[in-house]
């Protein structure tokens, strides 16, 4: 048994390292390729006083080069110009990896191919990157600075778009698809924000975010997500604005007016609100980035109620929609993935809604999570998720595919220069087209200022929610106190022991159950990993952590904080504890200011805690807080007197 394990972990390193030597050779041999392709640099023309950018090189201005045009003419003028090969390119949005960790690195590797991503650029016409990685907020501006300059030498000098997940998170507060990029302002999870309940702190975040976003260049952000917690089970609770859906609308756009501003321009970052038509209602609460969380269920009858955030954001300007992976079963003539949903995306979302942004897929639906149409070949799913509706594809890169059927007149060339157009008026519209590049001497001025620290701290604090308090809080300036969970070095506020004998009170750090493996349902590898990343159905703390807290409990006061990624089992933690406090992403320092009543709790419950794993099995997928009896309900939150 050990031989046979070692063995695979020897073939799967010896594979690894094979996969590394092959892309370090080959690597310069693609950076050769490219650069021979490169055209001049960008010069500028000065006309009448103004000056211009002549991006295709011809010595003259050309209308989609002049910037005292609208929109509407300059994109006509550009896509006439443009071959197939260079509008097709312009339909995938892959990622780019920047200061990679090793996970990041395998990805780039197993995943994405380990391509270059100028030779993307180049050679395959791609012009919008969504950044994976961590690098720190100068050198990533630098490295989207180079990407530009590559950009600019294609034969159109078309600018590149780059995008991003949330990165402003406490590092503790988020989950699976979220980041915490180092050097960044850091904030509470969209939970947190949402605990908040209030719009005018929300749109503050946004501001500050933008003003954080553009200083280095990422111009399109990959959320908020307009999706509605009404499966306590799901994964992604955490990034929605809880299950209120008029809640959720409120601040979804307040999120939007934050990030984009009154119009859309040179200032602003665009928003891809997500996922049309609402994620949440899991069945079982399984997430579909996994065959085994393929379908979205409502036996509530409650569809309408799902879609009413996204209704209000296209009606706030809303510019790129991303669908789900999920099947919204028995919702419509057929029970595909919404990607491939002619009645969700053309039907209900542009013919019924008015839709007529851009519509961006989740990320993989071609080669990875494809559910409903498995049995179609790669060239049929372009085929029919285009025909649906989808304008460009996250995290794909098939752009020969897509050329080849445009040239067999599978696919005609009006449907992708329909798509090329409302993908070009968003990059027209940022002002990529006049000034794609970020100074790079400024970044420090502008991101994670001592204003944003600040303000990010106070938006932390006014999203924990006070869940219980037997006059336990606020605690005493000069209190012993025994911290379990915590950095205990870094605490400033009372005196920490070392002996919990010595303590006047416990202070224990514990978060939501997040125990991974979620069944993958399919033999794919990426899905076997990943399957690690989702957390199962189980919501109960562990019998470990309640017999150390139910022990903690019976030597001195027990004040329990809870990171809520998503709803707990909390009835057996709220019964031994003298206070308990929910979190959202929120650093130790403010956790500790407020026991301590520096500030008061003011944050309500963005989703209703369920007394029991029984009510939650019975409770219906669609329909926000309808177990019976719940531990605490949605809204609910105390303070300090």
């Amino acid at each position: 048994m050990e031989s046979s394990v070692f063995s695979r972990i020897f073939l799967v390193s010896l594979f690894i390292i094979s996969v590394l030597i092959v892309n370090f050779i080959f690597s310069p041999i693609e950076r050769v390729i490219y650069l021979a392709k490169l055209k001049p640099e960008v010069k500028t023309l000065d006309i009448d006083g103004m000056s211009f950018r002549d991006l295709n090189k011809n010595n003259k201005l050309d209308q989609y080069e002049d910037h005292r045009l609208d929109t509407a003419q300059r994109v006509e003028d550009l896509i006439s110009q443009m071959t197939l090969e260079e509008k097709v390119g312009t339909l995938f949005h892959p990622p780019v990896t920047i200061n990679p960790d090793w996970m990041f690195r395998l990805y780039s590797l197993f995943v994405d191919g380990g391509k270059l991503t100028e030779s993307e650029i180049i050679n395959q016409h791609i012009n919008h990157f969504n950044l994976y990685g961590n690098p720190k907020p100068e050198r990533l501006a630098k490295r989207l600075n180079s990407l530009q300059k590559i950009a600019s030498r294609s034969r159109l000098g078309i600018p590149v778009t780059i995008s991003s997940d949330p990165i402003h998170e406490v590092p503790n507060g988020g989950g699976v698809a979220s980041f915490s990029l180092d050097g960044f302002s850091k904030w509470p999870s969209q939970l947190g924000l949402a605990a908040s309940q209030d719009p005018s702190l929300v749109k503050q975040f946004a501001e500050i975010a933008r003003e954080e976003y553009l200083a280095v260049g990422i111009r399109t952000a990959l959320h908020p997500m307009a999706d509605l917690a009404t499966e306590p089970r799901w994964a992604r609770n955490f990034g929605t604005f809880g299950s209120d859906n008029v809640l959720s609308s409120k601040l979804t756009m307040a999120y939007m007016d934050g990030f984009q501003g009154e119009t859309i321009d040179s200032q602003s970052v665009m928003t891809m609100v997500k996922h049309f038509p609402g994620g949440g209602p899991q069945e079982n609460g399984l997430d579909p980035h996994l065959f085994s969380g393929r379908n979205q269920i409502y036996p509530g009858n409650m569809f309408d109620y799902h879609v009413k955030p996204f209704i209000d954001a296209i009606n706030n300007n809303l510019a790129v929609i991303m669908p789900y992976y999920g099947i919204t079963v028995n919702q419509t003539s057929e029970n595909v993935a919404i990607g491939f949903n002619k009645d969700l995306l053309t039907t209900l979302l542009r013919d019924e809604l008015g839709y007529k942004g851009v519509i961006c897929s989740d990320w993989g639906i071609i080669n990875g999570r494809h559910w409903g149409v498995g049995d179609l070949s790669i060239e049929e799913r372009y085929i029919k998720a285009i025909d649906a509706g989808i304008d460009q594809f996250g995290g794909e890169k098939d752009t020969e595919v897509v050329i080849e059927l445009v040239k067999k007149g599978l696919m005609p060339l009006s449907r992708i220069d329909a798509s090329v157009k409302r993908i070009l008026k968003n990059k027209f519209d940022l002002g990529l087209f006049d000034n794609p590049y970020v100074e790079v001497d400024q970044v420090k001025s502008r991101v994670n200022t001592e204003r944003n620290i600040k303000l990010g701290k106070e938006a932390q604090k006014q999203s924990m929610v006070l869940l219980k308090n037997d006059s336990t809080l606020p605690l005493e300036k000069n209190i012993n106190i025994f911290v379990d969970g915590f950095n205990a070095k870094s605490i400033v506020h009372g005196n920490v022991v070392s002996d919990i004998k010595d303590a006047d009170v416990i202070v224990s750090y514990v978060h939501t159950v997040f125990n991974g493996n979620q069944p993958s349902g399919i033999d794919r590898l990426v899905d076997n990993v990943l399957s690690s990343i989702f957390p199962n159905q189980d919501l109960n703390f562990s019998p470990e952590i309640l017999e150390k807290l139910d022990e903690f409990s019976s030597i001195k006061p027990l004040i329990v904080i809870v990171d809520l990624n998503r709803p707990a089992i909390l009835d057996s933690i709220n019964q031994m504890s003298s206070a308990l406090v929910g979190t959202f992403g929120v650093d130790e320092s403010v956790i500790f200011e407020t026991l301590f009543g520096e500030s008061k709790p003011t944050g309500k419950l963005p989703f209703e805690i369920p007394s029991s794993m029984k009510e939650v099995n019975e409770q219906l997928e669609d329909v926000p807080d309808d177990t019976m009896n719940p531990t605490f309900k949605f809204g609910f939150g105390l303070t300090y007197p």
